[in-house]
């Protein structure tokens, strides 16, 4: 009996990093020296450049492959109301298209994927300005968890690759 509560522990942190779980705001290298984003908006680029930039990419507008960001998208919603019928909870979702591509060619490195990121948040009535304060935040943290997710997707995609 003490030999399987000191081997369960083992098997079950194996079959965790087995699965591909990793903790949240971890990365994977992408194998790429450079990188030029195209299409993003300000905030997503400069979350993408710092986390790359610290990954050892560096970012610039002459690289041999160009991520583009195709469309991205914000949706809010109300998901909860309270008893006089006033939002009490809304949900924000981001969504986010994108590509790699080879600036010689122009061709398609990567086909098109679609990335959608959700987080659900409070919202109180009675204290509005807080209530947005806090929702930008939120908006921070999607952009982040999205650069993360995509950073990974990119590392992925990119093995294998020749690097110019």
């Amino acid at each position: 009996m003490k030999a399987v509560a000191r081997i369960l522990p083992l098997l079950l942190a194996l079959l965790l990093t087995a699965c591909g779980w990793q903790l949240r705001g971890t990365t994977s290298v992408p194998s790429m020296e450079t990188l030029t984003i195209a299409g993003a908006s300000t905030e997503l680029r400069y979350t993408l450049e710092d986390e790359l930039e610290n990954q050892g990419v560096l970012v610039h507008g002459e690289s041999p492959y160009i991520l583009v960001i195709d469309d991205e998208d914000w949706m809010r919603r109300t998901s909860a109301v309270d008893a006089q019928g006033r939002q009490a909870e809304i949900e924000l979702r981001y969504t986010l298209l994108w590509h790699i591509k080879d600036r010689k060619t122009g061709a398609l490195l990567t086909t098109p994927n679609r990335m959608m990121t959700l987080r659900t948040l409070p919202w109180y009535p009675e204290d509005a300005t807080a209530s947005s304060d806090e929702e930008q935040l939120v908006r921070d943290d999607l952009y982040e968890d999205m650069s993360y997710r995509l950073i990974n997707q990119i590392a992925v995609a990119s093995e294998g690759w020749e690097t110019y």
